[in-house]
């Protein structure tokens, strides 16, 4: 290795050691070029060398404009299930069972686990589907809207996954979920509306976390997943 190739990679080592110790937290925007040149006291190749490495680790993410930012889950590959090598047309079913076995267990977790502000974050996402569900017009639903709505929904459920305060499950969850998402159709979601009402059990799953009943969370996970089971396929 050169010395700058050396360099690059402690500098990326050293990065790393600061999101693993929790002083760069995931969404967080690292400090620019400059500031990490005179950081390190090194060139701005190197520099740029260090963050490309973080980058294919799935550790950074760089943002058109805005700048680089810590990844939601750090060190995460794209596709670190290789989900895309099974060669099976439509995984849903498949994933929806993966959910049905761990989700209601994590929101039993969550009722006993999570914080008084885990549970306003919780809240405000569940009132925010709330909103949009009132914009939902069958086949008339605007595009914007279904987006939205479908980012709110993994949002939901990602920090639900946070809440319950086990980092495997933590880390395990939003691959699943993420999953699902890829073959989302807004075309097939308006279709559903006009066939049977939208079902959101969001804000009844807060309120069982919040007052920390456990098995009334689960029930409601249950029931949650296979209404989305019925939209989806």
């Amino acid at each position: 290795m050169t010395n700058a190739k050396t360099l690059s990679v402690s500098i990326a080592s050293e990065i790393e050691n600061i999101i693993i110790e929790g002083s760069l937290k995931p969404g967080d925007r690292i400090p620019n070029e400059q500031e990490l040149m005179e950081t390190y006291h090194t060139s701005r190749s190197t520099i740029r060398e260090a963050i490309k490495s973080l980058v294919s680790k799935g550790t950074l993410e760089i943002r058109r404009g805005k700048g680089t930012f810590v990844c939601q889950l750090p060190g995460m590959t794209a596709d670190p299930l290789g989900l895309n090598f099974l060669g099976i047309e439509n995984l849903n079913p498949y994933l929806y069972e993966a959910r049905l076995i761990f989700e209601p267990e994590i929101c039993g977790l969550s009722a006993k686990r999570a914080t008084d502000q885990e549970i306003k974050i919780l809240q405000k996402l569940s009132d925010d589907i709330d909103d949009l569900d009132k914009d939902l017009h069958g086949l008339e639903t605007k595009e914007p809207v279904i987006e939205q709505l479908h980012e709110k929904d993994k949002a939901f459920h990602i920090m639900l996954c946070r809440t319950c305060h086990n980092p495997v499950l933590e880390r395990m969850m939003p691959i699943i979920i993420q999953s699902i998402s890829v073959s989302y159709d807004p075309d097939i979601f308006r279709k559903r509306l006009t066939s049977r009402p939208r079902q959101s059990t969001h804000d009844k799953i807060c309120k069982a976390i919040a007052v920390h009943n456990a098995d009334l969370a689960k029930k409601l996970m249950y029931q949650h997943l296979y209404n989305a089971m019925d939209s989806n396929y």
